[in-house]
């Protein structure tokens, strides 16, 4: 989770992004992509960004060389870390660049033909960690801040700022470095530095600089890879395979040949070591009279089939309001039992998540709590209901949900399944039952005496 000052510097840049955005439709989805692309590249000199849509969600990818800082990488090194929590502040110049991102995200969306209503910001440490800031939110938020429907604060609850390890991205990275060495360095060089003596440098030449045709430049000099995919599966803890198809052009802009080239690169993690490539494994091949051909692969991989599976460095799924509750409100219940008094004093340890699901026709939340209450005579079966914390625990939950539901306006769901653990089986509370809780026309042991399955 991102904290402080920095938090709160990115949450008010997008407030200020989306006040300033117009209301006239100037995007279209159909090039909402290139749109953004172009304005980052234009006004903020970013160049490498992806952007990708899912339904009504807009998601936005920045590999960033150095996000943390180098005081991260040092630290990680050597382990000492005494206040770990500094080390996870964005750099000043990521910082930046992220405000910008918002900026121009919150133009486009607000100014998009089609009603996007979600949005991603994942900005991930390419260069050492693999660690990344992934920023989600929900437009009309933004539209009600706007209008002083709802607070700045509450505005900032509302926003979902969380910090993960993208372990594709570093599986990802020597096979990112290789290509970039073979547009730029001797093949003797790259053979060595990559291989050692596992491979010769003229069958790595065989791999590569086969699509070159007779007549123009075999070498890194001449050629440009771009990476068309890139995605990875795990083999274990200490190995990857990482696929890539990757188009090479002519460093004059030609193509060469229709065709995109298509590899499997094994990674292996040594202790102590970066991940390296151990071996690569192409696709194709080119015969005697100089036309390709694909090699064929065992038919249980199934390459072709199971690539869809693959890790990639910014999927993107379509967010839901279901969902996205669910994720607020787990993150609101931890700030929220963080800072009771009561709650610290009388659990070890307490943690409520939220999930939806959705059906056919209504979803269904899931409020699945995990305790340890310092009373032991409490822990015996259901008796832990019956424990006056633990309903304490459960009001302050269930009045954070049928608060912000109402809200939302969010009436897509028709029950919550209340899972205690050391309860037993979970509890049913329908929605018109949740209503009567948050009239206060009964209190948290009324509403468990309603339905139990």
């Amino acid at each position: 989770m991102l904290k402080s000052k920095a938090a709160a510097s990115l949450l008010v840049a997008l407030f200020l992004g989306m006040t300033a955005a117009g209301c006239s439709k100037s995007y279209q989805a159909s090039s909402i992509q290139q749109s953004l692309q172009d304005i980052c590249r234009k006004e903020y000199g970013i160049e490498n960004i992806q952007v990708k849509t899912a339904e009504d969600t807009i998601g936005v990818y920045l590999p960033f060389g150095n996000l943390f800082g180098n005081g991260l990488r040092d630290a990680l090194k050597s382990g000492r870390v005494e206040n770990i929590d500094k080390f996870f502040q964005p750099s000043a110049e990521a910082i930046e660049k992220i405000e910008d991102l918002l900026f121009a995200l919150s133009r486009v969306m607000m100014s998009a033909d089609k009603n996007f209503r979600f949005y991603v910001l994942q900005v991930t440490d390419v260069d050492n960690s693999g660690l990344q800031l992934v920023i989600k939110g929900y437009l009309d938020d933004i539209k009600r801040v706007r209008i002083w429907d709802i607070s700045r604060t509450e505005y900032r609850l509302r926003i979902v700022h969380e910090l993960h390890l993208n372990q594709a991205v570093l599986w990802h990275k020597p096979v990112r470095a290789f290509y970039r060495d073979l547009e730029t360095q001797p093949l003797e060089n790259v053979k060595t530095k990559y291989f050692k003596q596992a491979l010769t440098t003229q069958a790595l030449s065989h791999l590569f600089f086969d699509a070159v045709p007779a007549g123009q430049p075999r070498s890194a000099a001449g050629v440009n890879w771009k990476i068309e995919d890139i995605r990875s599966i795990d083999l274990d803890k200490s190995g990857a395979v990482v696929y890539t198809k990757v188009r090479p052009t002519l460093k004059s802009g030609a193509p060469l040949g229709d065709a995109s080239l298509e590899y499997l690169f094994i990674i292996i993690l040594g202790k102590g070591e970066e991940p390296r490539i151990a071996r690569v494994i192409p696709f194709q091949y080119r015969d005697e009279q100089g036309h390709w051909n694909k090699i064929s692969f065992p038919s249980e991989l199934q390459l072709d089939k199971n690539l869809a599976e693959w890790k990639e460095e910014f999927p993107l799924a379509p967010i839901h309001l279901g969902t996205s509750l669910g994720e607020q409100l787990t993150r609101r219940m931890q700030a929220i039992y963080a800072a009771d008094e009561r709650i610290q004093n009388t659990f070890y340890a307490i943690k409520a998540e939220f999930d939806f699901t959705e059906n056919t026709k209504l979803g269904v939340f899931s409020m699945n709590i995990q305790s340890q209450l310092r009373d032991p005579n409490a822990e015996q079966g259901g008796a832990v209901l019956n424990h006056e914390d633990m309903l304490y625990a459960l009001n302050l939950a269930f009045r954070e949900f049928v608060d912000l539901v109402r809200n939302y306006n969010f009436g897509d769901f028709d029950r919550v399944s209340l899972n205690v653990s050391d309860a037993g089986v979970p509890w049913i509370l329908k929605k018109d039952q949740l209503e009567l809780f948050r009239r206060k026309q009964v209190d948290m042991a009324g509403l468990l005496s309603f339905t139990k399955i």
